[in-house]
Order: C-alpha cells, then sequence, then structure tokens
C-alpha cells in the first residue's frame, strides 16, 4: 500500500511539474511574440519577405529547447546539436551520458539499498534520474553561457554605437566589436563574419548566433538591425537605448542578489546543521548513532529526512533563482 501511493505521488509530482513548465514556457513565447509584434505591426503584405517579418515568423516557432520534441531522430540529433551549442561547446553528448549513468545509479542505490522501494518504483526512480540529471546540466550550462554572454554584451552594443556614429557602415562597425570585444561576444561576431564572407546574409548570420545564445537582448538587437536596413533610423540611438536597458537590468539582478544574500547563508547554515548534529551524536554516543545505519527502519528515516532537506534547498533555490530574474 505504501509502494501504491509513493507511486501514485511520483506520477503526480512529475505530472504537476510538466504543466508548470509547459504553462511558463508558453507565457515567455507568447510575451516574445508581442513584443515582435509590436515591433512589425502596421507592415503591409508586401514586406512579407522582408528579413525583419522572416525573423519574426523564426522567433515565432520557437527556437529549439532542451524539453522540445522532435519529430524525428534526424531533428532529434539537430536539436541535441543545438542545445550543445547554446553550451558554447563546452559540453558534449559523452557529458551528459555520464552524467544520467551515475545519477540512475545513486538513485538506485539509494532507493533499493535506503528506502528499500520495491523494484518498480527503483526503476522508475533511477529512470527519472537519468533523464533530470542530464536536462538540469545542460539547462545550467546553457543559462551559464548566456549569463556570460550578456556581461560583456552591453560593451559590444556601445562599440558597434559609437562606429555607426563616427560613419562606418554597420558591418564594419560589428567587425571592429568582434576584434574588441572579449568572448564570448567576440567569437560570436567573428563567426558571423565568417559566414558574411562566403555569402550568408548579416541578418542570417546574427540569427544564428541568437539560436545558439537564446537572449531575447541579442534578438532584439537583430530586429533592429533588420528594421534599420528595411526603413531607416538612428541605430545608434535604439542600440545605446538596449545597452542601457541591459545595463540596467543587470544593476537590478546584483541587488537583488546582495538582497538575497542572508537567505542562501540561512539555507547553507540549515543544510550543514544536521549534518553536524549527526557527527556531534556519534561522537558522545557511538551506539545510538549507529542504530540508524545498522537498523533499516532507521536506514528509511534517514533517507526520507535527506529528501526533505533536499525538497526544502531546492524550493529555496527556485525562489531565490525566480528574485534574481
Amino acid at each position: 500500500m505504501t509502494n501504491q501511493f509513493l507511486l501514485l505521488l511520483s506520477i503526480s509530482a512529475i505530472l504537476g511539474l510538466s504543466a508548470w513548465y509547459v504553462r511558463r514556457s508558453d507565457r515567455r513565447r507568447q510575451f516574445v511574440q508581442q513584443r515582435l509584434h509590436a515591433i512589425t505591426v502596421g507592415k503591409d503584405d508586401t514586406t512579407e519577405s522582408t528579413p525583419t517579418v522572416a525573423l519574426h515568423r523564426r522567433i515565432r516557432r520557437g527556437s529549439p529547447g532542451v524539453f522540445h520534441l522532435p519529430r524525428s531522430f534526424a531533428a532529434f540529433a539537430a536539436q541535441i546539436d543545438a542545445a550543445l551549442e547554446a553550451t558554447g561547446n563546452r559540453l558534449k553528448l559523452l557529458h551528459l551520458m555520464a552524467v544520467g549513468v551515475i545519477a540512475a545509479i545513486i538513485v538506485m542505490l539509494f532507493t533499493s539499498h535506503i528506502l528499500y522501494l520495491n523494484t518498480t518504483l527503483v526503476t522508475l526512480f533511477a529512470g527519472l534520474a537519468g533523464v533530470a540529471a542530464p536536462v538540469a546540466l545542460l539547462s545550467g550550462a546553457q543559462s551559464r553561457y548566456k549569463n556570460h554572454f550578456l556581461d560583456v554584451f552591453p560593451d559590444a552594443l556601445d562599440l558597434v554605437a559609437r562606429g555607426v556614429r563616427a560613419g562606418l557602415p554597420v558591418n564594419e562597425a560589428l567587425a571592429s566589436a568582434g576584434r574588441e570585444i572579449a568572448d564570448p561576444v567576440g567569437s560570436e561576431l567573428r563567426r558571423a563574419l565568417d559566414q558574411v564572407q562566403i555569402g550568408v546574409p548579416m541578418i542570417d548570420a546574427l540569427q544564428q548566433i541568437a539560436d545558439r545564445v537564446r537572449a531575447a537582448d541579442f534578438r532584439f538587437m537583430v530586429v533592429a538591425l533588420a528594421l534599420q536596413a528595411k526603413t531607416g533610423g538612428s541605430l545608434a540611438e535604439t542600440l545605446g537605448n538596449l545597452s542601457g536597458v541591459i545595463r540596467a537590468r543587470k544593476a537590478i539582478r546584483l541587488k537583488a542578489r546582495a538582497l538575497t544574500a542572508e537567505a542562501k547563508a540561512s539555507a547553507l547554515v540549515l543544510a550543514l546543521l544536521p549534518f553536524l548534529i549527526g557527527g556531534y551524536l556519534y561522537l558522545i554516543n557511538r551506539d545510538f548513532a549507529l542504530t540508524l545505519w545498522v537498523d533499516p527502519r532507521g536506514r528509511f528515516m534517514l533517507g526520507i529526512a535527506f529528501l526533505s532537506l533536499v525538497t526544502g534547498l531546492s524550493s529555496m533555490y527556485v525562489i531565490v533563482k525566480r528574485a534574481l530574474r
């Protein structure tokens, strides 16, 4: 009866998390679509072949994400390659496979030797861990690469804006930014300019960077360049305003990080406290503490306590992470 209840609870939690992620992705997609529609609204049917509308269609379809379900094996392989490129090629497929296998083995040993669950639940949890661990690793690597990119991106925008004000063409200003700005922005711009030299349009080359980095701020720059190429306007002012917005957003994130430092310290203390108390009990009364390891019921209690600790820390991490956005 207990195993059936745990199985039902696990399935409910998985379905709930899946529904939450789908709803969150839909909201972000709708937000991007509304912004792009506000930019491209008012265009007549003759502009259907313009770079801006093509970019709008591309983003409306959505860039390949970690959880997007492909229609074929070839699409799945292309999606994996795109997801690995979004990490700056810091991860390989072998890394994801190794992490998945290690996570599955750890969860299998934990659920079978600590919680004493039946074979069905052990297999279920091990399979979930084998899938969730690579996804979490890939998502974290993509987020770190995007944040590193956005840390340097305002400097590139300022340099391009100054070049445009000085009378340089946009391509020359981007080439100058690619030479002067640190990686990963510099390397991405140089890669785009190499593609331009072999005949790829600049907007398409920049759109490939946007698909790799998956940062809305860079997509806005691509839209601004596409609009400027079609209708004209003050590109330097637009890029300067975008740079100011990115810097202001970064300042707000740093301020929020400072305000949440106390919560992080509290989480660290709460995480270390059970281990410190357990070690102290082992020193003062070794036989009493060893009962938790010798008796199966004690190991089950330790497993439940560990799961509760991980759940609490994960909840605090999610709350702090949302506050830093």
